[in-house]
């Protein structure tokens, strides 16, 4: 009988990419995204929201691939009007366990 033993593996997590703007940005920030993400619809996420001050903002989170991670984040600081806020969120590392013959 052959015994397989169960090694971990690294793998990256999706990156989340948050991005915090002025509810008149949005139209210009979703042409933005469509160029800059592979697949925009599907990976980010709008939602808008009333601040302290009264404003109506948008709160847009967007999830890539790590492989896209520093593209798009360049391109955004690139392009995002100068009243928007562009965070990201740590990339993490999961332990994920593969069979070994």
């Amino acid at each position: 009988m052959i015994l397989k033993k169960l090694l971990p593996i690294k793998k990256r997590t999706p990156v989340r990419i948050e991005i915090l703007s002025s509810a008149e940005n949005t139209s210009l920030l979703h042409n933005d995204l469509n160029h800059i993400l592979l697949d925009e619809s599907s990976c980010c996420e709008y939602m808008g929201y009333v601040d302290k001050d009264g404003s109506t903002r948008v709160k847009i989170e967007c999830t890539v691939r790590e492989e896209e991670k520093q593209y798009t984040w360049d391109q955004l600081r690139l392009k995002i009007p100068a009243d928007c806020y562009l965070s990201v969120e740590p990339t993490e590392l999961l332990i994920e366990p593969i069979l070994v013959s």
